[in-house]
């Protein structure tokens, strides 16, 4: 295994990242939301035995990880698929996967460096029949910085099967939604109109698009933009909600059930 595929095995399941301006995807307005399926949540790390040696610090490689762990056993099974890429591979073996690549590579590298993987999921939404995870990832293996993601996932308990955007708003109006959701865009980076979006952005042929990484809010439908995908890494991450209000006739009745749920389960 090289380095690089470390690296996807570590980004590959969703992302997480523990010290990841999580405040930036938690609810709005500090709500509290009661949840419907039990969970605890469980930490993992594991270091690797090869210290890391400078003249000024002693230090060594880790892995880390927390999970939601159910008395249900398909969400289990959901929460390893979103953390890890499928629900076969154990924390432990990923953790072991990195954990003996760094120490491979180490062996053989001139200027050895701490490499760190954090993976995180949150519980974001628990209700009756949906429940969705924000997996907050970070990890550097070398270079000037590291990398970092939020994802969101979500899962139907009553069919079993993940949801994707398509589930939210079907295919035929996506087109509409992309164009109410760069309204909003336009306005939130004080963009005009007919601004072009190929300078300072990364979209394709300064084209606006939306990310497949969304989240469910009580009051609005929440994209989120990791680094590197329309800006530089400077930038970070760039949240763009989008009222309900403006977009409610295009959601599908599967979306409108678990809007009506999070809402209901929201207290004052």
């Amino acid at each position: 295994m090289t380095k690089l595929t470390a690296c996807v095995l570590f980004f590959s399941f969703a992302l997480s990242a523990c010290q990841l301006n999580t405040g930036e995807t938690e609810r709005a307005n500090d709500t509290v939301v009661v949840d419907t399926l039990a969970y605890v949540y469980e930490d993992y790390i594991k270091y690797s035995k090869n210290l890391i040696k400078t003249s000024e610090t002693t230090d060594t490689t880790f892995f880390a990880a927390s999970y939601p762990v159910f008395d249900d056993s398909s969400a289990n099974r959901f929460v390893r698929t979103a953390l890890l890429g499928n629900d076969t591979t154990t924390v432990e073996e990923a953790a072991t996967t990195f954990i003996g690549e760094f120490d491979r590579f180490q062996a053989y590298d001139p200027y050895p460096r701490v490499w760190t993987s954090e993976s995180h999921a949150k519980v974001f939404g628990n209700t009756p029949t949906y429940l969705a995870l924000a997996i907050h990832a970070s990890s550097y293996t070398g270079g000037a910085h590291g990398n970092y993601a939020t994802v969101f996932k979500h899962y139907d308990l009553q069919t079993g099967k993940s949801l994707e955007l398509d589930d939210i708003v079907s295919q035929s109006y996506q087109n509409e939604l992309t164009a109410v959701a760069e309204r909003y865009f336009r306005d939130q980076e004080n963009l005009g109109v007919d601004q072009p979006l190929d300078n300072g952005y990364f979209f394709n042929q300064g084209q606006f698009n939306l990310p497949d990484n969304f989240a469910l809010e009580p009051d609005s439908m929440l994209f989120l933009y990791n680094i590197y995908e329309i800006k530089p890494y400077v930038n970070g991450q760039t949240e763009l909600r989008i009222p309900y209000r403006d977009i409610e006739r295009l959601l599908t009745d599967r979306a409108k059930r678990i809007i009506n749920e999070l809402n209901i389960q929201v207290e004052p």
